[in-house]
């Protein structure tokens, strides 16, 4: 009896041994769960802490950034309004002492570099097609246009003003005074004469191929394209057929100085002494371009040297040249 009782009491000690050693591994179970989920957030909490600080430190680069590129663009744009109002005034004053009859002259070579300059600030790189070399004045133009490229407006302008500058060293001392005071706000882009604000006989002259009407024959003669005039013509176009200023394409051909296509159009027939609207043949063409082989081609299909134009002048008359002695034999 008195041994089961020390059994029984054994068995009850085991147990609440087992049961405390149970509850303290539970703990201690417990706190290092705790401590990792404390630590973990600690982390986290530095790591939002971490980015928010990014964050406003971007926030806070941004509008520095912004503004200081912002300020730039101001001062681009205050430098090129400032340039544009000087071209403005530059073109305005060309424009006044071109007007002024009692003005010094300026010489050609001058005048050609201002319109080249204008044009490219007003209207950027040339893109219309060159104009006849009967047009003399208006070829000098396109060439001095064309020979400018890609020039940036600004560079343009900025070479516009300093040869205005160099011709008369005083003439912004009244000239801009006086047109701020006027009130003009526009730029130089929008100063546009005929021709542009240019000396002498620039200023009003208009030569412009713009007005100008030619059809698909004309346009092959001009460009040397022989396959294609050849196809207008075998579609039946008249090979005389005339443009709106009395061209014909063998005008066009001579003028370009295609010797093969103005082969082609004589045989086809082609009116060898054909008049435009001028009264001129393009044997006339052939003197003033100086093209002595297609001029002897076309003396060679009876072109008559001594047909006049409307001012006069004979091919003969035009022709630049001493040694062309096959124009007064025929």
């Amino acid at each position: 009896m008195d041994a089961e009782g020390g059994d029984w009491q054994e068995l009850g000690q085991s147990v609440v041994i087992g049961l405390i050693f149970s509850f303290l591994v539970a703990k201690l179970i417990s706190t290092v769960l705790s401590f990792r989920r404390h630590n973990l957030n600690i982390t986290r909490h530095e790591q939002i802490e971490e980015e928010e600080e990014e964050e406003r430190g971007s926030a806070e680069g941004e509008p520095l950034a912004e503004g200081s590129g912002d300020e730039d663009d101001d001062w681009e744009g205050v430098e090129s309004s400032e340039l544009e109002e000087l071209f403005g005034a530059a073109t305005a004053f060309v424009a006044a002492t071109a007007a002024d009859r009692n003005s010094a002259k300026v010489s050609t070579d001058l005048q050609l570099q201002l319109y080249g300059f204008y044009k490219i600030a007003t209207e950027g790189p040339c893109t219309q097609p060159q104009p006849s070399a009967l047009k003399v004045s208006a070829r000098a133009k396109w060439n001095a246009w064309k020979k400018l490229g890609a020039m940036p407006p600004e560079e343009a302008m900025e070479n516009y003003i300093t040869i205005v500058s160099e011709l008369y060293p005083s003439w912004a001392d009244g000239s801009t005074k006086k047109h701020k005071r006027e009130g003009s706000t526009s730029s130089g882009k929008d100063a546009k004469g005929p021709m542009g604000p240019v000396f002498s006989s620039f200023i009003y002259e208009e030569e412009s191929d713009n007005d100008l009407k030619l059809d698909d024959i004309h346009v092959a003669a001009r460009e040397g394209e022989a396959d294609k005039l050849l196809r207008h013509i075998d579609n039946g176009v008249s090979v005389n057929l005339r443009d709106s200023e009395g061209r014909t394409p063998l005008h066009w051909a001579v003028d370009r100085g295609y010797f093969n296509v103005a082969e082609i159009l004589l045989q086809r027939n082609a009116d060898v002494n054909a008049k435009d609207d001028e009264g001129q043949t393009p044997l006339h063409y052939a003197a003033v371009c100086e093209r002595e082989a297609i001029a002897k081609l076309l003396v060679k299909h009876n072109a008559d040297p001594d047909m006049k134009d409307v001012d006069g002048n004979s091919p003969g008359d035009l022709c630049t040249s001493s040694q062309w002695a096959f124009m007064a034999s025929v």
